[in-house]
């Protein structure tokens, strides 16, 4: 995959379902936690995915962008 690796693209995959925050991203793919938000930071650096404070917790979900560059990945 030249893109965007496996692991940015299943986070992406996840935050569609619903929006998550990282604990929950990085539980859900078994990967460490600080990766999982390295991977956040590149992802709403390129303007796929933006958050919304929910409680303590940022609520991560996809951007009009990063949805339709998800379906150029399927």
């Amino acid at each position: 995959m030249g893109i965007i690796g496996e692991t940015k693209k299943q986070i992406l995959e996840e935050i569609n379902k619903s929006p998550v925050h990282g604990y929950q991203i990085a539980t859900t793919l078994g990967i460490p936690l600080s990766t999982a938000y390295e991977h956040l930071k590149d992802l709403q650096e390129n303007n796929l995915v933006e958050y919304k404070i929910s409680g303590r917790r940022k609520l991560y979900y996809l951007t009009d962008k990063g949805k339709s560059f998800l379906k150029l990945l399927e």
